[in-house]
């Protein structure tokens, strides 16, 4: 008796000749369409970027708040990570320039 999808006389588990073949150029070429539209050092820059954001605003917040009266840490914090969004704002200017932000296809590596 054979099960669905196998083909009488097919041992169940054994894929039937060719398929196999066709399964792997199936898998790989969907494989190769799978990943970010960014390189990973664009994606890096971004997201450094977005998190010292973040952290900017939660200094503004925690020293709005005047929570144990000591704003100069919120202070220096802010000066320490205004000066790190210099530096990642110019580097992603930089990749702008370089045409390195520009979408590419899923799955190619530059």
């Amino acid at each position: 008796m054979s099960t669905v999808g196998q083909t009488p006389g097919q041992v169940p588990g054994q894929v039937p000749p060719g398929q196999g073949q066709m399964q792997g150029q199936v898998q790989g070429q969907m494989q190769q369409g799978i990943g970010s539209p960014m390189s990973n050092e664009v994606y890096n820059i971004l997201t450094a970027l977005q998190s010292k954001l973040k952290g900017l605003e939660a200094y503004r917040k925690f020293s709005q708040a005047g929570v144990g009266g000591n704003t100069q840490i919120w202070q220096y914090l802010t000066q320490v990570d205004t000066q790190c969004v210099q530096v990642l704002t110019q580097e992603l200017e930089r990749l702008v320039q370089a045409g390195q932000l520009r979408p590419r296809q899923p799955g190619q590596t530059m």
